[in-house]
């Protein structure tokens, strides 16, 4: 399984809430980074061949109902560095 990760939107909005990008296959959330950080294996999974593979161990906690982290590392920066 390949997994989105997500990058916040340009939008300069004060609210919690945002969108989020996945940086390969474009597609759009508009979530907290909490929930960004707490997606089931439906939401998580990218249909990008160049997303990251999930590590087995987080795959297999995902199997039994453990959530996904989809934050990118650098989900604050990405987008002013693409500028």
């Amino acid at each position: 399984m390949k997994k989105h990760q997500f990058v916040k939107g340009d939008c300069n909005c004060p609210r919690t809430a945002t969108f989020f990008r996945c940086k390969f296959c474009q597609e759009l959330e508009y979530k907290s980074a909490r929930e960004i950080q707490r997606l089931n294996a439906t939401q998580a999974e990218c249909s990008s061949p160049d997303a990251p593979e999930v590590p087995a161990h987080e795959a297999f906690l995902g199997q039994i109902g453990a959530t996904f982290d989809c934050l990118a590392p650098d989900f604050e920066t990405y987008m002013q560095n693409k500028k």
